[in-house]
């Protein structure tokens, strides 16, 4: 089974910057809004431009290719929302991303003949290519924030193609899937804030050795929110309800692609995110195996639950939708085996990513070929359909190559990723010598030996046997149904005559990015899928189908409907949702009781307040009444005496009035004879200084005339001399005091003047005062 495997040397990886990352997302969410306001009647340009959009699409992640072959493509918008959008495409998100617009390009062709017959085109068109810019953000974003956005906006714009028919059925479907959808959303929400609050960030990188305390937490949280979307029992209930009510082309793209987008999540987490950057202890490498065996085991559960509620539907959707959860569980098996191996679970990531490939392609046909069937007989049921291989051979044909896909026949595209799947756990077998592994494998065995059962139950319904009465006419397909259905056959095909070229150039480089090692990788180069051992273990699958199917189908078996009380709803969920609306009565009932205990307390204890604070109120209103009147009575008398003050000061007024005026008269008669005597004294004066003026000039020029007769007579007598000289300095003196005592007159006599003045003012004053004095006594003493 297994070639020697080549050596290879450690890739260097490059980081590329482009903003097709950008534009093959954003394109389609703007023109699914803008589609919408096309008119009614440009149907033909409704349809066009969808095709184009999808086309767009697909062209853009073609051209990413040759760069996530050599490293990664990144593109942020670091201002969206303060928190920024990152998109981050390696070589594993290129492959979903290339599934989703190649599908969504075929579903989109297959939509213009199954929509001609149904209503509200306008609005599917729409939402069908708006939703397909939200898958793509799933699978390109760079960070579960971004991841998250878009998660939510897929969700939202998928409720409306669920509920498209608009009947009870499908709004009741639509419902359950919206409710289920916002439980994943808030428990992918929560994982993300625990996530960033232990490591800081929200990044898609190994943080295994950050996290501590609530790493489980945050695992379950995760596998709760995408496992949701990706429908592992026990959360796919929403899967057959859902499908089954869709439009044909909804219904391919939501079993076909967007539960993918869960098995997306998962992938990131249990590969990427609980993985650690250098070589793990102990103590993670137990974890990781408690871990990846519990993601197993729910693989394991889910695959053989899908299978046999399969096995007893009788609608053709229900069949595939059931189908839809089996062929999930092979992926999660696939994701636990290569969680729990480590560095070794080359196998698991190998057969995961390859089904996950796989089961797009013929799931998706598989979902078109039963609508074409839809189209022209508008029947689902298999008891009223039958020989549909006479009146429809292609579909007939495309569909049986889908069923050998889904089934692993050899040389058809289910076979090769089936076979690593299984190889994985025989890997893991043979590693790990435990009995739970091999029981797992051997339910892996049983369920495909079931899947086998009910396809052939499935094609023996709708192609074999008589045409009923009703459906026996011919039926012409039209071109664009041909070509779609023909390229999943040719795909399904292509895959499994070459099924190294998927796996060589696609899938190992991938798992080289995640630095996979040891025997599994070694052996993923040039893997034999046809050697015996695997040819082997598929002949023993079909024996086992064979062994169940004819006596199962000779008793029928497969028509028992199992009672309401088995489904997982009626035992898990209506008795959690019982309970839980029980609960949130009874809380309510308590809390609700309490807040009234609580109202009637804080009430009594209010009104007592209220009575206390009344009766206070009550008590002031008589004290400011009593004490107003005596207020009023002593306002009374104080402004009876205060008249009688007014009056007295009225009457006082009056009389120093005229007593002011007449000292006023008095003073100013007193003014002018002041003012007369002043003006003779200062005539006098001048008269005296110019009379000492003239002296003072008679004695100078006597001086003068003294000197020069001195001069003169130089021969006279010193005796003489000096006799002179005294005689004329007793005359200045006795001039000089002469002077001196008239200066002295005047000033006595000015002097003399103004003290009369005064004197005569401050005995008018006195007087004045006096009586006013007198008089007050005067009236106090008479009252």
């Amino acid at each position: 089974m297994f070639a020697a495997a080549p050596e290879h040397l450690p890739k260097v990886y490059q980081v590329y910057y482009s903003s097709t990352v950008l534009w093959v997302t954003l394109v389609p969410l703007l023109t699914g809004v803008g589609l919408y306001f096309l008119k009614d009647s440009w149907e033909n340009a409704r349809k066009a431009l969808a095709l184009i959009i999808s086309l767009f699409s697909l062209t853009g992640v073609t051209a990413l290719l040759p760069m996530v072959l050599n490293g990664t493509v990144s593109f942020d918008l670091l201002d969206f929302m303060q928190l920024g959008l990152y998109f981050k495409v390696d070589l594993i998100g290129w492959i979903f991303a290339f599934l989703i617009t190649l599908v969504w390009s075929l579903a989109t062709i297959f939509s213009f003949t199954y929509m001609d017959l149904e209503h509200n085109r306008r609005r599917f068109y729409s939402v069908l290519i708006f939703t397909l810019g939200a898958t793509l953000g799933v699978v390109l974003a760079g960070d579960f924030f971004t991841l998250f956005l878009f998660f939510e906006l897929m969700t939202l714009s998928s409720f409306i193609l669920v509920i498209h028919e608009q009947n009870l059925e499908s709004m009741k479907a639509g419902i359950l899937y919206l409710y289920l959808g916002i439980a994943g959303g808030l428990a992918l929400l929560f994982a993300i804030m625990l996530l960033y609050s232990a490591t800081g960030s929200v990044a898609i990188v190994p943080v295994l050795d950050q996290l501590t305390a609530n790493r489980t937490l945050i695992y379950i949280l995760f596998l709760v929110g995408f496992g949701i979307k990706a429908g592992l029992v026990p959360l796919h209930i929403w899967l057959p309800l859902a499908h089954p009510v869709a439009p044909s082309p909804a219904s391919a793209l939501l079993s076909g692609i967007m539960i993918k987008t869960g098995a997306y999540g998962i992938l990131r987490v249990s590969l990427i995110l609980f993985s650690s950057p250098t070589e793990s202890g102990t103590k993670d490498l137990n974890y990781l195996f408690a871990m990846g065996n519990a993601l197993m085991w729910i693989g394991i559960v889910t695959m053989l639950a899908g299978a046999v509620m399969a096995l007893l539907q009788g609608n053709m959707k229900r069949i595939l939708a059931y189908s839809s959860v089996s062929q999930i569980g092979y992926i999660a098996t696939g994701i636990g085996a290569a969680m729990f191996m480590g560095v070794g679970g080359a196998m698991g990531f190998a057969g995961a990513v390859y089904h996950i490939i796989n089961h797009a392609f013929f799931k998706a046909g598989l979902f078109m070929m039963v609508g074409t069937i839809y189209i022209y007989t508008h029947e689902l049921e298999l008891s009223r359909l039958g020989g549909m291989l006479k009146k429809m051979p292609l579909v007939a044909v495309t569909f049986l190559v889908a069923a050998f896909g889904i089934a692993g026949v050899p040389g058809f595209n289910g076979y090769p990723s089936k076979t690593l799947v299984h190889d994985a756990l025989l890997v893991a077998i043979k590693y790990n010598d435990l009995i739970s592994l091999e029981i797992a494998e051997k339910i892996f065995t049983l369920t495909s030996a079931l899947t086998i059962c009910y396809f052939i139950k499935l094609f023996r319904g709708v192609f074999l046997g008589p045409v009923p009465e009703k459906l026996d006419r011919d039926y012409q397909l039209t071109p664009s149904t041909i070509a779609v259905l023909s390229s999943f056959a040719l795909i399904i095909v292509a895959i499994g005559l070459f099924p190294n070229l998927i796996l060589e150039r696609i899938i190992v480089p991938a798992a080289e990015m995640l630095k996979y090692e040891g025997y599994a990788m070694d052996h993923l180069y040039h893997f034999n899928f046809f050697e015996w051992h695997p040819l082997e273990a598929m002949i023993i699958v079909a024996a086992l189908a064979l062994i169940i199917y004819i006596p199962g189908a000779y008793r029928r078996w497969f028509d028992w409907k199992p009672p309401s009380w088995l489904s997982i709803y009626a035992l898990i969920y209506q008795p959690v949702t019982h309970y839980l609306m029980a609960f949130t009565c009874r809380t309510g009932v308590i809390v609700d009781s309490s807040v009234d205990k609580a109202y009637d307390r804080s009430g009594s204890i209010a009104r007592s307040w209220c009575s206390f604070i009344g009766d206070f109120d009550q008590g002031l209103d008589q004290f400011y009444l009593k004490w107003g009147v005596i207020g009023r009575k002593l306002a009374d008398r104080s402004r009876d005496m205060d008249t009688k003050i007014d009056q007295f000061y009225e009457k006082s007024g009056a009389t120093a009035r005229k007593l002011a005026d007449k000292s006023a008269d008095m003073d100013s008669a007193l003014d002018k004879a002041y003012l007369k005597t002043g003006q003779a004294a200062r005539k006098l004066a001048d008269k005296s200084a110019d009379m000492d003026s003239a002296l003072d000039k008679a004695y100078l020029k006597t001086g003068q005339a003294a000197q020069k007769l001195a001069k003169q007579s130089n021969d006279l007598d010193r005796a003489l001399n000096v006799v002179y000289d005294q005689a004329g300095q007793k005359a200045r003196e006795e001039m000089e005091k002469r002077l001196e005592n008239r200066q002295v007159k005047d000033r006595s006599k000015e002097q003399s003047r103004w003290t009369t003045k005064n004197l005569s003012f401050d005995n008018l004053l006195l007087m004045l005062v006096l009586g006013v004095v007198l008089l007050i006594i005067f009236y106090f003493g008479r009252s």
